[in-house]
């Protein structure tokens, strides 16, 4: 009887180790057309490709007008461009144009009785209010809103602006 067991046993095992291996041989090999092999060469020549896609565009995004003492520039896509303003010079920002104070102190300039927002402190900025280090302003208009520097400043900026 003990023997009965002990083959039935044997066999199911058996089984069971037979029937993993013809699963596991089913499943895609490497190189198949499931699982194909791919050259080093292939992968790098097709990271160059992208590589070159994103430099072309980021590389072709900006446009610079310069007139006397007044800069007007323009950054585009999903970059911010470091920005040097001089003491007592005021960078203006158009419609959409994103800010942020890195270094130096200004003050912002707002024509109107509406402000500058900084999405930030999720404050509005009004007239002479200061500038803080590593906020995010957005102007919100093209009607001369901006920060005038009290301390050589740099900037990061994302979209069209004017220094004066």
């Amino acid at each position: 009887m003990k023997k009965k067991i002990l083959v039935g046993i044997q066999i199911f095992l058996a089984s069971t180790i037979i029937a993993t291996g013809v699963t596991f041989a089913n499943n895609s090999q490497a190189g198949s057309s499931e699982d194909p092999l791919v050259a080093k060469s292939y992968v790098d020549d097709k990271i160059n490709q992208v590589l070159e896609v994103i430099n072309g565009t980021v590389g072709s995004d900006k446009d610079v007008v310069e007139s006397g003492n007044i800069s007007t520039q323009q950054v585009s896509g999903n970059i911010f461009k470091p920005v040097l303003v001089e003491v007592g010079q005021t960078i203006y920002g158009k419609e959409g144009t994103e800010l942020i104070l890195r270094s130096g102190k200004g003050n912002a300039v707002v024509p109107g009785a509406e402000g500058i927002s900084n999405l930030t402190s999720g404050l509005e900025l009004r007239n002479k209010g200061t500038v803080n280090k590593n906020h995010l302003i957005i102007i919100p208009r093209s009607d001369g809103r901006g920060v005038k520097v009290t301390e050589k400043a740099w900037f990061l900026v994302k979209g069209e602006y004017e220094i004066k």
